[in-house]
C-alpha cells in the first residue's frame, strides 16, 4: 500500500497543531489559576488587615466602658458619703460621653434579709427620697440598685435585686471580692425583661467596687457597686460599622450561663457567599470575647478581578489562533517552522508582559486603603485611585495639580490657610519629600475631615525626573475621639484636684497643730508622707494635663530668641535650687521659629531633668549650644554629667510613663520626656539622646530655624 495514503501529508500538521492548542489552552487556564489562587490569597489577606482593625477598636472600645466605670467607682470613693447628689455629679461625665449600647450606670448596696427596711431608710436619707426595696427570694444576701441614671433615654427604676439574676450576681460578688472591674457573662438585662422577647439583645453589666480611702492601717472600707448595663448588638453595631466600612462580617461571641453564645453580629452589605473566615480574641477586664470575621472573597479590594478570565479567555484565543496557524504554515516545512518559532516567541512575550501588568495591578490594589494621586513633570495629574475618586472626586477633570489645590479648601490643624503652592505633589516637583503632614480640608457643607498626606518625587530607572506621588489617609474619626479622651482627662482631672487640695489642706492644718504638742514626731512623720504623697499627685496630674496639650493644643509659631528663654529658664532654676548649685553654661543660641510657650516647656523640662538626676552630694553641670544644620533647621543640644540613661533605654526614656530609674529615689512622672518629644514632633522635628563622652546624657531636638 501507499506510504503516502496511510500516512496523509495532513496528518504531522494535525497532530502539531492539536500539540500546540493543548499546550497553550493548558498554559493560559495554569496562568489564569494561579492568579485566581493569588487573588484569594489577597483577599484573605485584606480580611486579616481589617479584622486587627476592627478587633483592635472593639479593644479600644470597651477600655473606654471599663474606663468610665472604674474613673466612677473611683471618683464616687473619694466622696465623704455616697448620696443621690455626689452619684450625679460623678456620673456626669459618663452621661456626656453618650455611650453606644449603654443602658444605665447604677449605683448598688448590699443588705441582709433582715437589715432591708433599715438599709432602705439610711438611702433615703441619702437622697433616694422614694426608695422602696424589693428582695427576691429567701434569707441570705440581696444586692439592691439604689441611685440609677439612663443612658438610653429610658426610666431607670431604683430598688431592684440584682441577686435575681446568676450573672450580675457573680459579677458584683467578684468585684468586690477582688477590688476591681469584672465584666459579666451575657444574658439578658433584668429592665429588658418587659422588652418582647424577639427585641431582647444579649447584654453584659460593668461593674467596679466603691472604695471609701485607706485608714490608717491601709484599709479601704467597701461601700457598694457602679454598674452599667452594656447591651451587645447596640455596642457592635455603633462601635464597627465604620471600621467594617461594610465589607466583613463581624460575630460577637461571649459566655453564657449554658455555654458560648454569638451575642450580636453586624452584617456587611455586600452580598456573596462568605468562603473567607477569621477569628480573634479581646481581653474586656475578667473575661476574653471572641471576634469571628467572615467575608465573600469577591468583595474584598483585591479579591476578585477579571483578570483570571481574560488571561484564560486571552491564552484560549491565542493559543487556537496558533494552532491554526500552524496548521496552515505546517506544510511549509522550513518557512512555516520559522513562523512557528517566531509565534511561540510572540507568545512568550506576551505572556511576560501579561506578567508584568499582573504586578502592577497587585501594587494598585494594594494601595486603594489610601488616597493616591500622580503627576507628571509638568503637573499633569495621570493616575487616581479608587479610593481618590471617592474622597475627592473626580480628578481626571482637573488637568493640573494647581487646579486641584484649587478645587480644594485646606487648611493648617491650628486653622491658618494652607497655601496652594504649598501643594504636597507641587512640593515633590520640587525636590521635597513631605512625610506626615497633617491638613484639615474643609467640606462644602463646612464639615472638617483630618488628613495625614505624604508625597515625593518619581524617577526613572536612569534616575531622571519621572513626576510625583502624593498620599493621604483620613484621620478624623481619630483626632475626635483624642478630643473627647482630652475633655474628659481635663474633667477627671479638675474631680481629682477637688478632693486632692481638700486632703492636703486639712493635712497641713493637722500638721501644724502637732508641732506645737510634745512627742508627736511619729504622726508628723505620717503627715509628712501624706503631704508628699498628695503633691506627687498633683504632679501627675499636672503633668496628664501638659501632655494633652501637647498634643492637641494650637501651634501658633513665631521667631523666639532661643538663648533669652534658655536664660530665663536657668534663672528661675538656679532661684529655686538648692545646695549644691547647679552649673549651667548657655552657649550662643540660634533663634528658631516655633510656639514660644511650647518651647519654654520643652526647654524647662529638659533642663529640670539634667539638674534633677544627678548623683546625691555633686552639683549638676550641663551646657546648652545649638547649630544651624543649613537645610533651614536648628539643632539643640543639652548635655549634663549626671546619672546618665541605661543601656537600651535610649529611645524607651520618650515614651509616657517611663522612668529610667525607678527604684532610685528620684522624683517624677515619666511624662516629662514625653510632653518633649510631643512638643518637636507637632513642629515637624525630631528628639534623641546620646551618651555624653565622659559621662552623663546628651539630649537633642530640632526645631526650623528661624527667616530672620
Amino acid at each position: 500500500m501507499d506510504e503516502r495514503k496511510r500516512f496523509p501529508a495532513w496528518r504531522p500538521a494535525a497532530i502539531l497543531a492539536a500539540v500546540v492548542g493543548v499546550f497553550g489552552v493548558s498554559v493560559a487556564v495554569g496562568v489564569a489559576g494561579v492568579v485566581a489562587a493569588e487573588q484569594r490569597q489577597t483577599a484573605q489577606e485584606q480580611l486579616q488587615r481589617r479584622s486587627s482593625v476592627v478587633t483592635a477598636r472593639v479593644a479600644a472600645e470597651a477600655r473606654r466602658y471599663t474606663d468610665s466605670v472604674s474613673l466612677a467607682a473611683a471618683a464616687l470613693g473619694w466622696r465623704e458619703e455616697v448620696t443621690a447628689e455626689s452619684f450625679a455629679e460623678v456620673t456626669e461625665p459618663v452621661v456626656r460621653m453618650r455611650l453606644p449600647g449603654a443602658s444605665s450606670v447604677v449605683f448598688l448596696a448590699a443588705a441582709d434579709s433582715g437589715t432591708v427596711a433599715q438599709t432602705q431608710r439610711r438611702w433615703r436619707s441619702l437622697g433616694a427620697a422614694d426608695l422602696v426595696l424589693r428582695p427576691v427570694g429567701g434569707g441570705g444576701e440581696h444586692i439592691f440598685s439604689i441611685f440609677s441614671v439612663p443612658l438610653d433615654g429610658a426610666a431607670a427604676p431604683a430598688g431592684i435585686d440584682a441577686t435575681q439574676a446568676p450573672a450580675p450576681t457573680y459579677a458584683l460578688r467578684e468585684s468586690r471580692a477582688g477590688h476591681r472591674v469584672v465584666v459579666s457573662d451575657a444574658y439578658h438585662l433584668l429592665r429588658d425583661r418587659t422588652v418582647p422577647a424577639a427585641a431582647r439583645q444579649l447584654s453584659f453589666v460593668i461593674t467596679a467596687p466603691v472604695l471609701a480611702p485607706a485608714d490608717a492601717a491601709g484599709r479601704r472600707a467597701f461601700r457598694g457597686w457602679v454598674l452599667m448595663g452594656l447591651r451587645g448588638q447596640d455596642f457592635i453595631g455603633d462601635a464597627l460599622r465604620e471600621s467594617s466600612q461594610d465589607l466583613i462580617d463581624v460575630t460577637l461571641r461571649a459566655h453564657t450561663a449554658t455555654g458560648t453564645a454569638d451575642i450580636a453580629t453586624l452584617r456587611a452589605a455586600a452580598g456573596g457567599r462568605r468562603d473567607l473566615a477569621w477569628q480573634a480574641n479581646v481581653r474586656v477586664a475578667n473575661r476574653s470575647w471572641m471576634l469571628a470575621y467572615a467575608a465573600a472573597g469577591p468583595s474584598l479590594p483585591g479579591g476578585s478581578t477579571g483578570l483570571p478570565t481574560s488571561l484564560a479567555a486571552g491564552g484560549t484565543v491565542t493559543s487556537l489562533l496558533l494552532a491554526g496557524l500552524v496548521w496552515v504554515l505546517a506544510t511549509g516545512r522550513v518557512r512555516a517552522q520559522a513562523q512557528v518559532t517566531a509565534a511561540t516567541a510572540r507568545l512568550r512575550t506576551t505572556a511576560d508582559e501579561l506578567a508584568g501588568q499582573k504586578d502592577y495591578l497587585a501594587q494598585v490594589l494594594d494601595a486603594v486603603h489610601v488616597t493616591i494621586l500622580t503627576c507628571d513633570t509638568e503637573g499633569r495629574l495621570v493616575h487616581t485611585n479608587t479610593e481618590g475618586r471617592t474622597r475627592i472626586g473626580d480628578a481626571g477633570a482637573r488637568r493640573h495639580v494647581a487646579d486641584l489645590a484649587a478645587d480644594l479648601t485646606l487648611v493648617y490643624p491650628d486653622g491658618s490657610p494652607y497655601p496652594m503652592d504649598r501643594s504636597p505633589l507641587l512640593r515633590a516637583l520640587n525636590g521635597e519629600d513631605v512625610r506626615g503632614e497633617e491638613v484639615v480640608r474643609i467640606l462644602p457643607d463646612g464639615s472638617r475631615r483630618y488628613l495625614i498626606t505624604h508625597s515625593r518625587a518619581l524617577r526613572t530607572p536612569a534616575g531622571e525626573p519621572a513626576g510625583a506621588v502624593s498620599s493621604s489617609y483620613d484621620v478624623t474619626a481619630l483626632r475626635e475621639r483624642e478630643a473627647e479622651l482630652t475633655a474628659f482627662a481635663g474633667v477627671v482631672a479638675h474631680d481629682l484636684k477637688n478632693p486632692l487640695t481638700s486632703l492636703t489642706g486639712y493635712a497641713e492644718i493637722v500638721q501644724e497643730d502637732l508641732a506645737e504638742l510634745p512627742d508627736m514626731h511619729r504622726q508628723a512623720g505620717m503627715l509628712d508622707r501624706m503631704l508628699n504623697t498628695g503633691a506627687r499627685m498633683r504632679r501627675l496630674i499636672d503633668d496628664l494635663l501638659e501632655l494633652a496639650a501637647a498634643r492637641d493644643g494650637a501651634v501658633r509659631p513665631d521667631d523666639v530668641d532661643l538663648r533669652e528663654l534658655v536664660e530665663d529658664v536657668v534663672e528661675e532654676r538656679l532661684v529655686t535650687a538648692g545646695a549644691p548649685m547647679p552649673r549651667i553654661h548657655v552657649a550662643a543660641l540660634d533663634r528658631v521659629h516655633a510656639d514660644p510657650a511650647m518651647v519654654l516647656q520643652l526647654v524647662d523640662n529638659l533642663i529640670g531633668n539634667a539638674v534633677t538626676y544627678t548623683p546625691p552630694g555633686e552639683s549638676a553641670h550641663l551646657e546648652v549650644t545649638s547649630a544651624d544644620t543649613g537645610d533651614g533647621w536648628v539643632r539643640v543640644e543639652v548635655a549634663d554629667r549626671g546619672i546618665g540613661i541605661p543601656a537600651g533605654q535610649h529611645q524607651a526614656v520618650f515614651n509616657d510613663f517611663h522612668r529610667a530609674h525607678p527604684a532610685a529615689g528620684y522624683s517624677g512622672t515619666g511624662l516629662g520626656l514625653a510632653i518633649c518629644r510631643r512638643i518637636v514632633t507637632r513642629h515637624g522635628g525630631t528628639i534623641g539622646v546620646e551618651d555624653n563622652p565622659g559621662g552623663g546624657a546628651r539630649f537633642w531636638f530640632t526645631l526650623p530655624s528661624s527667616a530672620g
